[in-house]
């Protein structure tokens, strides 16, 4: 199968800021005018969409409460959000590494690419659901059932045709937790967990023995422009490969083009001290892993008098 270029074939996804306003206007119904200033505004400003949001629903940034869980449901910032930030080529590259890397698991265990059972684990307004469902695979699309950027997936799905078709939407995440999946793809869902390390439990959970999970995740990432990434999960930055293993869930690849995005996990039924040794021993993980405790370093060194006065 050639999984270059293909992506366009009979699906156009939006890249361009005439697509995105065309698409943004087609499934919200919001006015054209309104939509490209927004568009517009999330180009200049990234996250500009989520901060009108955090302002709207009175969210305390970098908190899961209430409130924050009604900008997920009724906020529609996500929606320009995730779709200019999809048409960076290096964002392209993300979806583009897991298809090959779909591509590879399906050689190794004998199973055509498109009788895979896959589950799309937070996709948003559903780019990479589409980006796959144009290269013949079959997929499970999970978002927060209800809201307002659900809805606008749904509708782009039933426009392209590939509602019930190459892409099913799930409603109750409790049906995807049965082991029947090959692969899990979630790219920049963690940090926004409230309890990240029960989702990655999760995932383990709804893999089958053998299957992969292919991840992002951005721990520790608290700029203002992402008001919605959870000061309780910066604890986890760097610690996603030793998180994943210690649910036996082997690293067994990760992205060079840009560092971590994405990682690949192999689903094992048991794990070894040679599997945590390998892990170890990894210079990339062990440099990101160790970060974090620079960082805290530099902010303690800051709070001292000296320095304190020295910026004075």
């Amino acid at each position: 199968m050639n999984i270059q270029g293909k992506q366009e074939s009979s699906i156009r996804l939006p890249i361009t800021f005439q697509e995105i306003v065309a698409e943004i206007v087609e499934f919200t119904g919001l006015p054209q005018e309104e939509v490209e200033h927004r568009v517009w505004m999330q180009a200049l400003e990234p996250g500009w969409n989520v901060i009108q949001d955090v302002q709207r629903f009175g969210v305390t940034p970098f908190q899961f409460d209430e409130k924050m869980i009604l900008l997920y449901t009724e906020g529609d910032g996500f929606i320009f959000d995730s779709l200019v930030y999809w048409s960076k080529p290096s964002r392209h590259l993300w979806i583009q590494h897991a298809l090959e890397r779909i591509q590879l698991y399906s050689d190794r265990v004998g199973i055509p690419i498109t009788d895979l059972k896959i589950l799309m684990h937070g996709d948003g307004p559903g780019n990479d659901s589409l980006f796959l469902a144009n290269n013949g695979l079959q997929l499970d699309y999970y978002e927060v059932p209800g809201s307002k950027t659900f809805e606008f997936a749904v509708k782009r799905f039933q426009r392209s045709g590939t509602w019930g078709k190459n892409i099913n939407p799930i409603y109750d995440y409790q049906v995807c937790l049965e082991g029947q999946y090959d692969v899990v793809v979630s790219f920049e869902v963690l940090e926004h967990l409230p309890k990240p390390v029960k989702a990655i439990q999760e995932i383990h959970t709804a893999l089958k023995t053998g299957g992969i999970a292919i991840i992002t995740d951005d721990f520790g990432d608290l700029a203002g422009y992402l008001p919605t990434h959870l000061k309780s999960g910066a604890r986890y930055l760097g610690s996603a490969p030793f998180l994943f293993l210690k649910n036996h869930m082997v690293l067994s690849w990760y992205s060079q083009d840009e560092l971590f995005k994405p990682y690949e996990f192999i689903k094992m039924e048991q794990v070894s001290p040679k599997n945590w040794l390998l892990l170890a021993s990894d210079y990339n993980v062990r440099s990101l892993y160790l970060s974090k405790y620079g960082g805290r370093l530099a902010r303690f060194i800051n709070k001292l008098p000296y320095f304190r006065f020295k910026r004075a």
